[in-house]
C-alpha cells in the first residue's frame, strides 16, 4: 500500500512540475527589431527585466506590423504584446478587451528619423530643424495635442505646404505606432506624424511626400530607394548595440523619448454579469505560472 500510495505521489508531483513549467513560459509580441533576432532580444530582455528567481522562460515573437501582432495575440500566439506606453494607451482605448497586464521602467528609449549613410547632409538637417521646433515648443505642442490623450478621437491629418521649385523628400510612414506614427482608417497618415513633418517641411521648405510601409519594411524602403527617410527607429541610449539599428542607417536626434513599456494582453476573466473581475495577487500568479 505504501509503494503504490508513494508512485501516485511522485505521478502527482511530477505532474505538477511539468504543468509549472508549462506555465512559466512568455511568450511576448513586438513590433520587429531590424538589428538582432527574436532569440538574442529574449535573452537581453530577460536580463533586463525578468524576476531573478530565474523561473521564467521568455520566447519572444517580432511582427511586421501591429495589426499583425494583434492577430496573433487574438490568435492566442503570443500572450502578450509589449509597446510604448502611448501606443499601449491607444490601442487599449480603442479596444476595451485588452487591458494592461505590466508596466516596465526603461530609461533612455527614443525614436529618430533614420536616413542612408549616404544622406548626412539631410540628417544634419533635419537635425537643426528639430532643433528649431525645440526651442520654440512646437515639438512640445504637437505631443500634447497628438499624444498626451491617446485613443481618444482619432488624430486629424495635417495637410503639407508646396514649395515651388524645392526638393521633395520621400518619407516612410508605418502607422504601427499609434498615435505617434498613426495611419487612419481610410488609409491617410494623419496626427503627431504628419504634423512633425509637415513643421519640418516648412522649416527647410522642402517639400514632404509620404510611403507607406510595414514597420518591418524599413530598412528595405530605405535601401531601395524607394524612401529617402524613415519616420522611425527605435533609440535605446543606454545599450552599447542598438537591436533596431542595421548598419548602414544613421538616425537624427530623437523627437520623442519615454521611459515606461506596458505589456497588453486580452482580459478574458469575467463575472456572470459580465464585469471585469481582479483579483491582483492570483491573477499575477495565473499570468506568470507562480
Amino acid at each position: 500500500m505504501k509503494k503504490i500510495l508513494c508512485a501516485v505521489l511522485v505521478v502527482l508531483a511530477l505532474s505538477c512540475c511539468a504543468h509549472s513549467l508549462e506555465k512559466r513560459i512568455v511568450r511576448l509580441g513586438l513590433l520587429s527589431k531590424l538589428n538582432t533576432t527574436q532569440e538574442e532580444f529574449a535573452d537581453t530582455w530577460k536580463k533586463t527585466f525578468a524576476p531573478k528567481r530565474g523561473e521564467l522562460e521568455i520566447k519572444m515573437y517580432f511582427y511586421d506590423s501591429l495589426n499583425a501582432m494583434q492577430m496573433g495575440l487574438n490568435a492566442g500566439d503570443i500572450q502578450e504584446m509589449v509597446l510604448p506606453e502611448a501606443v499601449a494607451e491607444y490601442v487599449m482605448n480603442i479596444n476595451p478587451e485588452y487591458k494592461a497586464s505590466l508596466v516596465l521602467r526603461s530609461g533612455g528609449m527614443g525614436l529618430a528619423f533614420g536616413f542612408r549613410e549616404d544622406s548626412r547632409e539631410l540628417r544634419d538637417k533635419f537635425n537643426e530643424a528639430l532643433r528649431a521646433l525645440r526651442e520654440n515648443w512646437t515639438l512640445a505642442a504637437i505631443e500634447g495635442v497628438y499624444i498626451a490623450s491617446p485613443g481618444v478621437s482619432e488624430p486629424q491629418p495635417v495637410k503639407f505646404a508646396t514649395f515651388d521649385n524645392a526638393d521633395t523628400i520621400k518619407v516612410a510612414v508605418t502607422g504601427d505606432l499609434p498615435p505617434i506614427d498613426f495611419i487612419a482608417s481610410d488609409g491617410t497618415p494623419a496626427g503627431f506624424n504628419t504634423a512633425v513633418l509637415a513643421e519640418i517641411g516648412n522649416y527647410l521648405h522642402m517639400n514632404i511626400s509620404l510611403v507607406e510601409i510595414d514597420a518591418g519594411a524599413r530598412t528595405a524602403a530605405l535601401a531601395s530607394g524607394r524612401a529617402d527617410v524613415v519616420f522611425w527607429y527605435e533609440v535605446d541610449s543606454t545599450a552599447q548595440r542598438q537591436p533596431d539599428i542595421p548598419d548602414g542607417v544613421i538616425l537624427s536626434t530623437p523627437y520623442y523619448e519615454w521611459n515606461r513599456f506596458i505589456h497588453v494582453r486580452r482580459q478574458k476573466q469575467q463575472t456572470q454579469s459580465g464585469g471585469w473581475t481582479w483579483d491582483l495577487k492570483q491573477s499575477i500568479m495565473n499570468l506568470y505560472g507562480w
